[in-house]
């Protein structure tokens, strides 16, 4: 089979620590291969009277095609108690976006983040150290 790569952001400004933690763990339960970036917390983009967002990229490898990992990432979300219209109030348990899928680009304004380049850039020495 054969695999495809993913890169995925995770965000919350909810019981931040918390909920992250619990994102990671089904994370790892769904992805055979799965690698995190640091936790970075960042000043929220577009959401007026938000707490801060704590944030991290991931690095996967999957069978799945795009359409079936935003429904997982979805699925995940709704078990993390995120409702559809929460975002209107400024509330985010969490939110895990599908940023890039092989060389498909998803997301093209996520992915000029500072935070995420960094996640990504950590991630990929890291990637580039173990195959070495």
């Amino acid at each position: 089979d054969m695999l495809n790569k993913i890169i995925l952001s995770l965000g919350s400004n909810q019981d931040q620590e918390k909920n992250m933690a619990e994102a990671v763990r089904i994370l790892r339960n769904q992805f055979v291969s799965i690698a995190f970036s640091n936790s970075v917390y960042t000043e929220p983009i577009g959401l007026t009277g938000s707490a801060p967002f704590l944030n991290r990229v991931a690095v996967a490898y999957t069978s799945e095609q795009p359409d079936e990992i935003k429904h997982l990432l979805k699925r995940i979300e709704y078990k993390l108690q995120r409702m559809p219209d929460d975002k209107n109030f400024g509330i985010v348990p969490i939110d895990i976006d599908l940023l890039q899928w092989n060389e498909l680009i998803l997301k093209p304004d996520d992915l000029r983040r500072y935070y995420i380049i960094e996640g990504i850039r950590a991630l990929e020495n890291e990637e580039f150290k173990q195959m070495k």
